[in-house]
């Protein structure tokens, strides 16, 4: 199966798609009523941290089809499928809105690793738009100084994203 045929499929239940990611915030808004900010993790705080992990995979995957669209396949935005391309993004974010409202997320179990990913998404995606607009030629006309700046940066950045995500505390 394709991307593009996963999105058609998804697209052939935009009721199913909207009734999840309207559902995910009421019991965000819910359980987050019910966790206490303070003390160690209860029940709540890992029901919460499930429907962090429920909302965060569809939300990357959606901002990484919005930023290949966007950037990278020059598409029209207003042609797209709002409920598959920009719903994810938007619930993701009432989801995080509303958990912030009431605890700090290093309260919630494994949500290290997953702003690790975030990050590590973020970069690639800095790293392929750069690459794209660079129009690789082949050589470098700058100094190789600059050149193992560049890299050495880049590593160490993957580097701390990479930690971050596999929860190694540094």
């Amino acid at each position: 199966m394709s991307v593009n045929e996963l999105l058609s499929l998804v697209s052939a239940h935009n009721h199913e798609v909207i009734a999840f990611f309207v559902t995910i915030p009421l019991i965000t808004f819910i359980l987050s009523y019910m966790a206490k900010p303070a003390g160690s993790p209860g029940v709540a705080h890992y029901a919460l941290s499930g429907v962090v992990y429920l909302v965060s995979f569809p939300g990357m995957f959606a901002a990484t089809l919005v930023f290949y669209a966007l950037l990278i396949a020059h598409q029209n935005m207003l042609e797209v499928n709002a409920v598959v391309y920009f719903l994810p993004i938007l619930s993701m974010g009432l989801v995080f809105y509303l958990i912030r409202r009431k605890m700090a997320f290093e309260r919630l179990p494994g949500f290290g690793r997953l702003s690790g990913l975030m990050l590590l998404l973020l970069l690639v995606c800095i790293v392929i738009l750069f690459l794209y607009r660079l129009r690789f030629v082949i050589g470098f006309f700058s100094s190789i100084e600059s050149l193992g700046v560049i890299a050495i940066v880049l590593f160490l950045l993957f580097k701390w994203a990479t930690a971050k995500m596999m929860g190694h505390k540094k």
